[in-house]
């Protein structure tokens, strides 16, 4: 296996710590609840994202490149964390991002724009729209003697997750170290590169694993095709016996109604999680995730004589542009005199 031997840079504080959760766990109805931290991967707030940047980024330093092309939503993690890591690299970046220009830049596109990253908004674009805009974009770049390199959406490609394949590894020896070789893992699927580095790392190094995507944007039929497709390039580029068989479940019924719109079930989350372990969620992804977790652990779903891991991919920026989902809260919590 190949794993080791790809070109890779250093852009995430790895590994990320394992935490016990008991208060959360009880608030639940569940006996051992773990929180694996990559919300604390640095980079520009941190996120999953940047465990997939340090094998697409080295692939981009390896080309030439100069320029970082990437797309997103307007409060993108993958974009703020790909402007980052570009800069880190001493790129530049361009950044699509989907919906109007708002009036407020704020969340990730605040960060976005300290980071120096250009920003192109267009109005209802879907995937094949992104990919013409960035394919454009690289086009014009290289007629004026530049040297772009392109990141799909959410950097979801073989190579980049690769990212979640060496995490696994990491959380299994953490697992290990616990005398536990038998977790449901838990965690947010959009874009599905993560959630297929997950599904070729069980494989590898958590074979007793089950798997639970909880989508924040897509069908769960379509977050297996995805998979289906991803996990298997993935172990052919690292040479590596893939046994096909995922271990997936994915749930799409706490998207609510569409990406990036918060739910009641969502905003709960956040504020359970918050108020029992000071850990902070966010409305688009980990919420949703944690809202899912929550109740398919109390229909006994997940749990269940088994201890529980829930990836934290992240987001934490992005809260910032929902101030107001929480605004009747913060009103009933505060006095003047």
């Amino acid at each position: 296996m190949k794993l080791d031997s790809l070109p890779r840079v250093y852009l995430a504080n790895l590994p990320t710590a394992l935490e016990d959760a008991p208060n959360l766990a009880a608030a639940i109805g569940i006996d051992n609840l773990l929180i694996k931290r990559d919300d604390n991967t640095g980079l520009a707030l941190g996120g999953n994202k940047a465990r997939k940047l340090e094998f697409l980024m080295a692939e981009a330093i390896d080309q030439g490149a100069d320029v970082a092309i990437s797309c997103g939503g307007n409060q993108s993690n993958h974009a703020r964390m790909t402007a980052a890591a570009a800069r880190k690299l001493g790129l530049d970046c361009v950044l699509f991002l989907t919906n109007p220009m708002p009036q407020e830049f704020e969340g990730n596109l605040l960060l976005d724009t300290i980071l120096g990253a250009r920003m192109v908004f267009i109005r209802e674009a879907g995937m094949e729209r992104l990919m013409e805009a960035m394919e454009s974009e690289a086009d014009a770049l290289r007629a004026a003697g530049r040297t772009p390199y392109l990141i799909p959406i959410g950097g979801s490609t073989p190579l980049g997750s690769m990212g979640y394949v060496t995490a696994v590894r990491e959380l299994a020896g953490q697992l290990g170290e616990l005398g536990i070789d038998n977790p449901d893992i838990v965690f947010a699927v959009g874009s599905c590169g993560t959630v297929a580095g997950v599904v070729l790392g069980c494989d590898l190094f958590l074979p007793n694993a089950r798997i639970f995507g909880i989508s924040v944007s897509q069908p769960a039929w379509e977050i297996v095709q995805r998979v289906e497709r991803i996990a298997p390039a993935a172990a052919e580029m690292i040479e590596a016996e893939f046994s096909g068989e995922t271990r997936l479940t994915a749930y799409d019924e706490y998207i609510g109604r569409a990406y990036a719109v918060p739910t009641p079930e969502g905003k709960d989350a956040i504020l359970m999680a918050a108020r029992t372990e000071g850990l902070i969620l966010d409305p688009v992804y980990t919420g949703k995730a944690m809202s899912g977790l929550i109740d398919l652990a109390r229909k006994g779903v997940i749990g269940k004589d088994r201890p529980v891991v829930f990836i934290h991919t992240g987001g934490s920026a992005g809260l910032f542009a929902y101030h107001k989902l929480f605004r009747d809260d913060a009103r009933a919590l505060a006095a003047e005199i």
